[in-house]
């Protein structure tokens, strides 16, 4: 469900849902996707009543919790890398779909910012950087044919098979019959 899509659900004046398993339907939308966080246990199919669901990122990763990860300013280097684990938290927090780059777009990132010796950042704001780089260059019009458009980003396709509740349902009634 895109943006637009929930925004009008919410302020839509007629009364669109009416029953709690839409609702459910919603969240279990949220969760696959990655936006809302739930507990091992919870079934979507049934009601969530006393159910907790957060928002992911709501607790800093312990890497974030060293105060000299925030302090240290440095100039670009050739060698430099994201914190892995930063960057995808903060891909899935701006909405990056393809939360890898290739060395491609690593290089043309860091070379950009080696021209540019007076700024100076810190980790995180590096990483950050190098994430919003990445959501606006994918927003622009692929560099070769094989991209996909999702969303108003292009990604490289891949792929893979997913079975949907539907698909798991029917296969366990006619399995006998196979």
């Amino acid at each position: 469900m895109s943006n637009a899509a929930i925004m009008a659900l919410i302020n839509n004046k007629k009364t669109v849902i009416t029953m709690g398993r839409q609702i459910s339907a919603l969240l279990k939308e949220l969760h696959n996707a990655g936006l809302i966080e739930a507990q091992e246990n919870t079934d979507f199919s049934k009601s969530l009543h006393k159910h907790t669901l957060t928002l992911p990122l709501t607790a800093l990763p312990q890497s974030l919790e060293n105060p000299l990860f925030h302090s240290q300013h440095k100039s670009m280097r050739l060698d430099w890398r994201p914190v892995e684990s930063i960057f995808e938290d903060l891909c899935q927090l701006v909405g990056v779909i393809e939360k890898t780059y290739s060395a491609d777009e690593l290089g043309e990132f860091i070379a950009y910012w080696l021209g540019r010796i007076d700024t100076q950042c810190t980790e995180y704001q590096w990483t950050q950087k190098l994430v919003i780089h990445l959501k606006q260059r994918r927003q622009r019009l692929p560099l070769a044919e094989q991209k996909a458009k999702a969303g108003h980003q292009y990604v490289t396709p891949s792929a893979g098979i997913v079975f949907d509740d539907n698909v798991k349902q029917l296969i366990n009634q006619y399995k006998d019959q196979i």
